[in-house]
């Protein structure tokens, strides 16, 4: 075969290879699960070997009991797969958010989003709100300090 055969069939070869990823790709992205809230986002955990997809699923809702916000943190794969689900505030006004305000988006960095009480061997996500409030978990108040920007 002549070189510029080779190459011409190497060219097409790979144009084939991005084609197929780019419609394939829609397959390995994980689907927010039904029991989440529409709100939820996809946060990205660090690389893995061997995994299409990694991370959690994270989501935010008025309770109940219309006054209260809860989040709950999803992570499929797991024998039970909500990781963390509670009762959250802001940490602006140390109280809950309005049903307009519960607009959840990812952090910029999966590592920076997690809070926690010591004292309690508490180790939960805030949720970071597309109006760039906080909201932390009640049991984590304490830890808002850590989202205030200088």
């Amino acid at each position: 075969m002549k070189r510029r055969t080779k190459r011409v069939l190497y060219l097409l070869g790979f144009i084939s290879f991005l084609v197929g990823v780019l419609v394939v790709r829609p397959a390995w992205q994980a689907r927010r699960p039904s029991d989440m809230p529409r709100n939820s986002v996809w946060i990205d955990a660090p690389a893995l070997p061997f995994s299409f997809y990694h991370g959690w699923w994270f989501g935010c809702w008025i309770d109940a009991d219309g006054r209260s916000n809860r989040c709950r943190l999803w992570g499929g794969g797991l024998p039970e797969p909500t990781v963390y689900e509670g009762l959250y505030v802001s940490c602006e006004s140390k109280a809950p958010v309005q049903r307009d305000e519960l607009q959840v988006s990812a952090p910029a960095d999966s590592m920076g989003m997690w809070v926690g009480n010591p004292d309690r061997s508490l180790f939960a996500p805030a949720a970071f709100l597309t109006n760039g409030k906080v909201l932390v978990p009640i049991e984590a108040i304490s830890r808002c300090e850590k989202f205030h920007t200088k």
